[in-house]
């Protein structure tokens, strides 16, 4: 499990608490948990938010060229990371943003017009300079998810993949285009701001058994709630062609 950094200001008699999604380490307590999470609490543009009525339209012009399979799944205590080798890019404009990680959240991190979906996949992009451009995809309840079963697969044999198993990263694309795009932040301690967010608008699908051992895996919910929107506009990205 990730462990805060000790504030120096903290009475040296209080236990170190982790952050966490219940209890002294809740999501309403990483503010003060540590200095370095301090944006947690002071940040102005933070996620998730609950996204609602659109006033700016776009032109979806996001590429995603994902090749490379991803072989490793690990844990950090908190959740399961699906890695990936280089060679998986998402290009928004002239800008090129590597696919470094996924992971998933049970429930939704972000809302639509008050509503929480299943669960929501996390695909982490870094471009040359640092930069962090994230994909969320939710998962409404449905059909069985091919994706998450190959996921589970792996994690629930100890994190260990199989001889030649990889996990196709062009299983993890959206299975239509139009997104929400807005800046924000990381959903987890430091919770650093900006982070771009394309938060695709067609679920994918996902059943309620495999809802349950994602829940089971994680330790229970694994979901930030929904942050103040404040002055920041949410943009409609639509195919135009």
């Amino acid at each position: 499990m990730t462990i805060s950094q000790v504030n120096p200001n903290r009475d040296p008699d209080d236990p170190i608490v982790a952050w966490g999604y219940d209890g002294p380490g809740a999501p309403q307590h990483w503010g003060s948990l540590s200095d370095e999470y301090a944006t947690c609490s002071e940040g102005k543009r933070q996620s998730p938010i609950d996204i609602g009525m659109c006033r700016q339209v776009e032109d979806a012009s996001i590429e995603f060229s994902y090749t490379v399979a991803a072989t490793e799944v690990r844990s950090d205590g908190i959740f399961f990371h699906i890695d990936f080798p280089p060679g998986n890019a998402l290009t928004i404009g002239h800008r090129v943003y590597l696919l470094h990680t996924a992971h998933f959240h049970v429930p939704s991190e972000h809302h639509r017009n008050g509503r929480s979906y299943a669960s929501e996949l996390h695909l982490v992009h870094q471009d040359a300079a640092g930069n962090l451009a994230v994909v969320g995809q939710w998962f409404a309840l449905g059909a069985p998810s091919a994706l998450v079963r190959a996921v589970l697969e792996v994690v629930e044999a100890g994190f260990t993949p199989a001889d030649g198993l990889a996990l196709d990263a062009g299983s993890f694309l959206p299975d239509q285009p139009g997104y929400y795009r807005y800046d924000g932040s990381k959903t987890t301690p430091p919770c650093d701001e900006p982070v771009e967010w394309y938060v695709m608008r067609h679920p994918k699908t996902i059943s309620a058994d495999q809802v349950d051992n994602l829940m089971e895996l994680s330790g229970g919910p694994n979901n930030r709630p929904v942050q103040p929107l404040g002055g920041r506009s949410v943009i409609l990205g639509v195919q135009t062609a």
